[in-house]
C-alpha cells in the first residue's frame, strides 16, 4: 500500500504512480547532474543488469493481516477441538426482541466458480514494493500480456498475489515491463529501476467450496479455507479501491469534503466506511454463512492541498504556543540550527517537530513549470539539515549543486531556469530523494494523507465531538457511505456471483432483566434506566478500617484554606451518611513554600505530619489544579510504592464548587480503597445467601496486559485481579512488568500474581480451595486464544498442582472479552437515544457459526452509539448453563465499585485495565524522565521519534526490570513505625487502583 493508503488497482493510474521529476540535487563536485550513478559516454563497459532475468526473484509472503480469521485458524490439526463449541446453548430466559446490526448478509455466492491464484514475481526485486508493483500492474505491457485472459477481471493484491477466473497457457506467463517506454529519448540507455521481468505463475485453484464445508462444520479450518477467505477479502476490496482511498479495511471518498479539526488549517476529519467480510451464523436464516460488516471510520488526515510552507507554519503553531501565528518569514528564525553547550551545530526544537511531516506526498508548482512535471508526485523524505551549512542551515541560499558545469544554489537554479523567485529562501529545504532539494513554498501537499500521530487534548476533544453520533445518525452515515462502495455495480462481485442483501440484517435478540442493586440501607431497581443514585443509601459494607489517620494537601494554589476546610467537612459528612466509618476530621495541611511545586517532597512532608499527629497515614487527599496534572504519576508512585498508603486525587475546581454528588462519587472510591463495598446484586442462582454458593467456591480472575508506546523501550505491564469475597464484589490486584511487547503473562508472573492474590481469596472463603475458576481475559485477538489456554491457564494449573497435590483441580471457564470490533445494535425499540436497552444479548448473525460467543450490551451510552462487548467462551470445563453464565456477567456489571451505572465490561476486566494503567507509575525509573503511561507516555515517545531523536531499538523478550514493590517496604535503619507494617499489608489487599 502506498503512503497515501490507496490500494493498487488493476487499471488506471494515480498520482502515486507518476515519475519523479529531475529537480535540483546536491551532489559531489564533478558528478553529473541528474543521475550520478548513470555511466556517461566513453565510460567503458555498459553495466549489466546484475541479475539473471530468467530467474524470478523470491518474495517473502507476510500474509494478509486484514483478514478476520477464527481462533481455530491459528492452531494445529490436533488442537482444532480445543475451543468450546456453542452446540444448542442459546439463552432461553430473556424477553424476545429484534435488533438490526450493521451487517449485510451475503445471500448468494457461486461456490463452484473456477478461481486460479497466481504468484506475481518481478526481477530484479526491489524494496519499493507497493508503489512499484502498482506501476507495473497498470502498465500497458501488463495489460497487453493479459488481454487474452480478460485483464480487466484480474484481481491483484498489490504485492505478489493475483487471481483470475481462468488459467494462462501452460500455467505461466512471462513478459517485460519498461516503465519509461515512450518517454525515453532515442538511443538513451535504460534507466536503473525502469525495466522489469514479470512472471505470473499459477500456484493453486481456489476451492471456495472449502468455506462452505467449514461453515457446515464438516471440515476443519485448513489452508484451503484460508486461501479462499483471502481471495474473498481481495475480491471485496478490488472495485472500491479503484475509486476510493483505501487504508486497510477502511475506504474514503476522494471527493468528499473533510470536516476541519479545530481551525482546519492542519488537520481534517474524513468520515469513511469500514468494510470486512466475516463468518456469520446465518445459514439457517437463508444466508451463505458469510456477511459484510460495515461501520463508520472517522480518520484524521492532513489538510490538503496546500503549500508546505503554510502547512508548516500552522502545524508548528499547534505544537507550541511560542510558534503560534508566525508566518514563513518570522518562523524561519526558529528553524535555524542552534549550537549546543559544546558549540556543535544541531537542529532546533522547531525543526525537530517538522519530522512528523516526513513521508507526506506533494507536487511541485511554480511559475513556468511544465504541466507534466507539475503533476508528478514526490515524497518528503526529510527536511534538509547538515552541520556543514552552519548556523544558516540547509536553505535555498546555502545548498548548491552542479548545473551546466558550475555550482549554483537552489534559489538561483529556480530563478535562472524558470524565472521563479523565492519569497522565503531562508526556510529549510525539503529533501525528496531522487527529486533533490525542493523549497517549501513550491511544494504542495496532496490531499487524503492520514495523520498517524497522537492528537493533542484539544484535538481529541474536537475529534470526539465529530465522531460521536447517536444511533440513527450513525446508521444514516453507514448506509450513505455503503452506497459509496458501489457494490451493486461491482463487476468483480458479479463475475463471482456475490450478492448482498440490500438492508441491515435483522436478528433475534434477548433482553436480560436488570438485577436489583442492594445497599446496606435501601435498594435500587434500575430496570432499563441504566442508572440509580445514592441518596438515602448506605454502602453494602462499610470500610473495614475506620478512617482516622487522614489528611489533605493542596498543590498549584488551586484552592484556599477556607474552601479546603468546607470540602473536607462536607466529604466526612457525606461519607458518614453513606455508612462509612470516620471518627475524626481530616488533618488539613499547608505545604511549606519551598516544596509547594515538588509533589514528592510534599507527599513525604504531609505523610510525616499525619504520622506525628495521628499515626501512620491511611489516606491522603491531594488537590490538583486540573485533570491532566503532571503531579498524578509521581504522587501515586510515592503513595503506592514508597509509603504504602492510600491516596485520593481531587480536582481543585471540584473543591471550590463543593458539590454533593461529587462527594458521593469520591466516597464510593474511598470506601472501596478502605475495604468496603458499595453495593451488590442478587445471585443468579436461587436461595443463596451469597453470590456464589458455599458448596461451589468460585474464584473470578481478570487479566490485562498493556504495552509501552510504539518505538519506545518501556516494558509491557501485566495485571491480574481476583475476587476476594463470596459476593465477588471486591477485587484485589497485582501488577508486574511483563517483558517487552509480550502478549501473554509470563510463567513467573502467573505464579507470582496468582500466588499472592489467592491468599486474599482464601482468607475470604474460610481457607477453602476453589472448585470453579472463571477467567476473564482482555486484549487478545483470535490468534492468541490458544496461547491463553496453553500458557496462562496451564501455568495456573501447574501452580495449583504444586501447592495442593492432593486436591482436585478446579474446573475452568475461560472467557475472552473485547470491545475492539465494529458490531453495533440498532433496535426496533431502544432507549430514548435509540440505543439498545441494557441487557440486550445477540447470539446469532454476528457470531461464529459454531463456536460459543455472544454480544452483550450491559450499559447505557451517555452519548453516541453503544458498543456491545464481544464475549468468547473458549473453555468451559464446568459446563455452566448458558442462562446462568450470561446472567452472571450481566448482573456483575451493576456492581462496579465506583459507579451508579452498569459498566459495559465485566468488572474483573475493567479493574485489570485500571491496575495496568496505574502500574506505569510503579516503574523503577525516575519520574523526572517524563510520563510513562497512557496518552502522555505514548505522545512523548512518538514525538521523540518524530523529532528524529534516537531511542534505540526497543528490547524484546520476557526479561524486563521489575516494578517497584507494591505497598513498598520500610526503609532505613529505623524499625517500622507503629502500624506501618499493618498499613502496608492492608494496602496490598485492598482496591488500591480504583
Amino acid at each position: 500500500m502506498s503512503d497515501r493508503g490507496r490500494s493498487p488497482t488493476p487499471s488506471g493510474g494515480s498520482a502515486g504512480s507518476r515519475r519523479p521529476s529531475q529537480g535540483p540535487q546536491s551532489s559531489a563536485p564533478g558528478s553529473r547532474t541528474g543521475s550520478p550513478s548513470r555511466p556517461g559516454p566513453g565510460s567503458g563497459w555498459v553495466a549489466g543488469p546484475g541479475y539473471d532475468p530468467a530467474k524470478p526473484a523470491g518474495q517473502p509472503d507476510k500474509g494478509n493481516t486484514r483478514m478476520e480469521l477464527p481462533p481455530d485458524a491459528y492452531v494445529t490439526d490436533a488442537q482444532k477441538d480445543m475451543f468450546a463449541a456453542r452446540g444448542n446453548r442459546f439463552n432461553t430466559e430473556g424477553s424476545n426482541a429484534v435488533v438490526e446490526v450493521n451487517q449485510y448478509r451475503m445471500r448468494k455466492f457461486n461456490f463452484s466458480k473456477n478461481i486460479y491464484q497466481y504468484d506475481v514475481v518481478i526481477s530484479p526485486d526491489t524494496e519499493r514494493k507497493a508503489a512499484l508493483m502498482k506501476k507495473i500492474w497498470t502498465n500497458s505491457a501488463t495489460k497487453a500480456a493479459l488481454q487474452k485472459y480478460s485483464y480487466e477481471m484480474w484481481i491483484f493484491d498489490g504485492r505478489k498475489l493475483a487471481w483470475a477466473p481462468g488459467k494462462v497457457d501452460r500455467g505461466e506467463l512471462r513478459f517485460t515491463v519498461d516503465l519509461d517506454e515512450g518517454k525515453r529519448p532515442q538511443g538513451a540507455p535504460v534507466r536503473d529501476g525502469a525495466r522489469f521481468h514479470v512472471t505470473l505463475r499459477a500456484t493453486t485453484e481456489v476451492q471456495v467450496s472449502a468455506i462452505r464445508g467449514y461453515l457446515d462444520h464438516k471440515v476443519q479450518f485448513n489452508s484451503g479455507v484460508q486461501v479462499a477467505l483471502n481471495f474473498l477479502d481481495h475480491l471485496l476490496r478490488q472495485w472500491p479501491s479503484q475509486h476510493m482511498t483505501a487504508i486497510k479495511r477502511n475506504f474514503y471518498s476522494d471527493t468528499a469534503q473533510g470536516r476541519p479539526l479545530l481551525d482546519g488549517h492542519v488537520l481534517e476529519v474524513h468520515k469513511g466506511i469500514y468494510a470486512s467480510i466475516r463468518l456469520s451464523h446465518n445459514i439457517a436464516q437463508g444466508g451463505t454463512g458469510l456477511a459484510l460488516n460495515v461501520d463508520i471510520a472517522n480518520t484524521v488526515f492532513w489538510t490538503g492541498p496546500q503549500p508546505v510552507d503554510q502547512l508548516m507554519c500552522n502545524y508548528l503553531g499547534i505544537c507550541d504556543r511560542r510558534w503560534k501565528g508566525l508566518n514563513p518569514s518570522t518562523i524561519s528564525q526558529h528553524l535555524r540550527p542552534v549550537r549546543d553547550n559544546k558549540g556543535r551545530v544541531q537542529s532546533s526544537e522547531a525543526f525537530k517537530n517538522l519530522r512528523k511531516m516526513r513521508k507526506l506526498k506533494f507536487t511541485i508548482k511554480h511559475p513556468n513549470r511544465p504541466k507534466e512535471l507539475s503533476e508528478k508526485v514526490h515524497t518528503i523524505m526529510d527536511f534538509s539539515f547538515d552541520e556543514k551549512y552552519g548556523p544558516e542551515g540547509a536553505t535555498a541560499k546555502t545548498v548548491t549543486f552542479e548545473y551546466n558545469g558550475s555550482q549554483i544554489s537552489v534559489a538561483d537554479y529556480y530563478k535562472q531556469k524558470y524565472k521563479a523567485h523565492l519569497k522565503y529562501p531562508s526556510l529549510p529545504l525539503i529533501f525528496a530523494g531522487k527529486a533533490g532539494h525542493i523549497p517549501m513554498e513550491f511544494a504542495h501537499i496532496e490531499s487524503m494523507q492520514r495523520y498517524a500521530f497522537k492528537l493533542t487534548p484539544d484535538q481529541t476533544a474536537a475529534m470526539i465531538k465529530i465522531a460521536v453520533t447517536r444511533p440513527q445518525q450513525r446508521r444514516g452515515d453507514i448506509e450513505k457511505n455503503y452506497q459509496g462502495l458501489q457494490l451493486t455495480a461491482d463487476p468483480y462481485l458479479k463475475m463471482y456471483g456475490v450478492e448482498f442483501e440490500p438492508t441491515f440484517t435483522k436478528t433475534d435478540a434477548k433482553i436480560l432483566p436488570a438485577p436489583q442493586v442492594n445497599f446496606g440501607q435501601g435498594n435500587a431497581d434500575p430496570k432499563f434506566a441504566g442508572r440509580w443514585d445514592l441518596r438515602g443509601k448506605k454502602f453494602w459494607k462499610q470500610n473495614i478500617a475506620p478512617l482516622q489517620n487522614w489528611g489533605f494537601i493542596v498543590m498549584d494554589n488551586c484552592a484556599n484554606f477556607g474552601q479546603l476546610q468546607a470540602f473536607a467537612k462536607m466529604f466526612r459528612s457525606t461519607f458518614l451518611g453513606h455508612g462509612g466509618k470516620c471518627p475524626v476530621d481530616a488533618v488539613l495541611l499547608n505545604v511549606p513554600g519551598n516544596i509547594k511545586n515538588d509533589i514528592a517532597q510534599a507527599m513525604a512532608w504531609a505523610h510525616g505530619e499525619i504520622c506525628k499527629q495521628r499515626g501512620y497515614t491511611q489516606l491522603l487527599f491531594v488537590v490538583v489544579g486540573h485533570k491532566n496534572s503532571p503531579h498524578y504519576e509521581r504522587l501515586k508512585k510515592s503513595a503506592d510504592c514508597r509509603f504504602g498508603i492510600l491516596s485520593q486525587v481531587v480536582n481543585g475546581a471540584a473543591v471550590v464548587s463543593n458539590n454533593g454528588q461529587y462527594h458521593s462519587n469520591v466516597c464510593m472510591k474511598v470506601n472501596a480503597k478502605l475495604g468496603g463495598t458499595t453495593s451488590r446484586t442478587l445471585a443468579p442462582w436461587k436461595s443463596q445467601p451469597t453470590y456464589f454458593p458455599k458448596d461451589r467456591p468460585t474464584m473470578i480472575i481478570g487479566v490485562d496486559i498493556s504495552h509501552g508506546a510504539p518505538g519506545g523501550g518501556l516494558p509491557s505491564t501485566g495485571a491480574m485481579t481476583m475476587s476476594v469475597d463470596r459476593d465477588a464484589n471486591r477485587y484485589a490486584a497485582m501488577v508486574e512488568s511483563n517483558g517487552y511487547r509480550v502478549e501473554m503473562l509470563t510463567s513467573r508472573n502467573v505464579h507470582f500474581m496468582f500466588g499472592q492474590l489467592s491468599k486474599y481469596w482464601m482468607a475470604g472463603h474460610d481457607g477453602a480451595f476453589p472448585k470453579h475458576i472463571i477467567y476473564f481475559r482482555d486484549g487478545v485477538a483470535e490468534g492468541q486464544f490458544a496461547q491463553v489456554l496453553d500458557q496462562e491457564i496451564r501455568e495456573i494449573k501447574l501452580y495449583l498442582r504444586e501447592k495442593a497435590p492432593n486436591a482436585p483441580l478446579p474446573k475452568f471457564t475461560v472467557i475472552v472479552a473485547t470491545k475492539r470490533h465494529h458490531i453495533r445494535f440498532f433496535p426496533q425499540r431502544g432507549d430514548r437515544n435509540g440505543n439498545a436497552l441494557p441487557g440486550t444479548l445477540v447470539e446469532r448473525e454476528v457470531t461464529h457459526p459454531f463456536m460459543w460467543d455472544f454480544y452483550l450490551c450491559s450499559h447505557v451510552a451517555i452519548q453516541g452509539t453503544a458498543r456491545p462487548v464481544h464475549y468468547h467462551v473458549i473453555l468451559d470445563e464446568m459446563g455452566v448453563p448458558v442462562n446462568d453464565l450470561q446472567k452472571m456477567i450481566y448482573h456483575q456489571c451493576y456492581s462496579y465499585a465506583r459507579s451508579t451505572t452498569p459498566v459495559s465490561l465485566h468488572p474483573a476486566v475493567y479493574y485489570a485495565h485500571l491496575a495496568c494503567a496505574r502500574a506505569r507509575a510503579h516503574e523503577n525509573i525516575a519520574t523526572s524522565e517524563g510520563f510513562r503511561a497512557g496518552a502522555k507516555g505514548h505522545e512523548m515517545i512518538r514525538d521523540q521519534v518524530a523529532k528524529g531523536q534516537t531511542l534505540g531499538g526497543p528490547p524484546r523478550g520476557t526479561d524486563a526490570p521489575p516494578l517497584l514493590q507494591l505497598g513498598g517496604k520500610p526503609g532505613g535503619d529505623k524499625p517500622p513505625a507503629d502500624g506501618e507494617l499493618r498499613q502496608r499489608d492492608f494496602f496490598r489487599s485492598t482496591m488500591w487502583y480504583i
